[in-house]
């Protein structure tokens, strides 16, 4: 049984991965913490994350896809955090072990949820189960693998005050990803335009 591991996510504009790159340069001699970054060139919003597929149900899961209505509507990131979020100040006792750094949404997270709602709902005759966690848009910049006291609320200020553009969402890809010992590296097995 040949399989591939898979997701669905809009892309990101070129000046995203570059704000990306930027980012990383900053930041990534001044962190104690150990990151794995985001490679500029894969940063996307994942939509659904469907694991391994038998390249069997691969058409089914296109033609499925292909039946998602995707309006286009314009996205812009802002704000950031962690994933799990800091403790509030009456637990700040506690250590804390951010796992994930992500960048939000000023723009377009009402439309980018409604679409990961349509894309679920279109996949559960598949047999893709829904997720447990309610879907949270972000931007997966960097993935933490352990954590020293760092000055994370100086990172949280340099993400909010990055230009990050507008962009028009115009569309959904269906990505192949797979793991090498230098990182994951993705294509794209389909694209499905807004607009429909």
């Amino acid at each position: 049984m040949s399989e591939v591991r898979a997701f669905i996510a809009l892309p990101l504009p070129p000046a995203y991965q570059d704000g990306l790159a930027a980012l990383r340069t900053n930041w990534e001699r001044r962190l104690r913490s150990k990151l794995n970054w985001t490679r500029p060139g894969n940063w996307h919003l994942t939509l659904k994350f469907l694991g391994d597929v038998d390249q069997a149900r691969l058409p089914a899961l296109v033609a499925a896809l292909g039946q998602v209505s995707c309006p286009e509507f314009t996205a812009q990131g802002g704000g950031a955090g962690f994933f799990p979020p800091r403790p509030a100040p009456e637990n700040k006792g506690r250590r804390w072990q951010p796992r994930v750094l992500w960048l939000g949404l000023a723009r377009g997270g009402a439309q980018v949820a409604a679409l990961a709602s349509s894309i679920e709902k279109a996949l559960l005759p598949l047999g893709f189960p829904a997720e447990e966690r309610p879907f949270s848009a972000h931007l997966t910049l960097a993935r933490i693998k352990w954590s020293e006291p760092d000055p994370w609320d100086e990172v949280l200020a340099d993400l909010a005050g990055r230009p990050w553009p507008e962009f028009p969402a115009a569309g959904f890809t269906l990505y192949r990803s797979e793991l090498r010992p230098g990182g994951p590296t993705y294509a794209a097995l389909s694209a499905f335009a807004a607009g429909r």
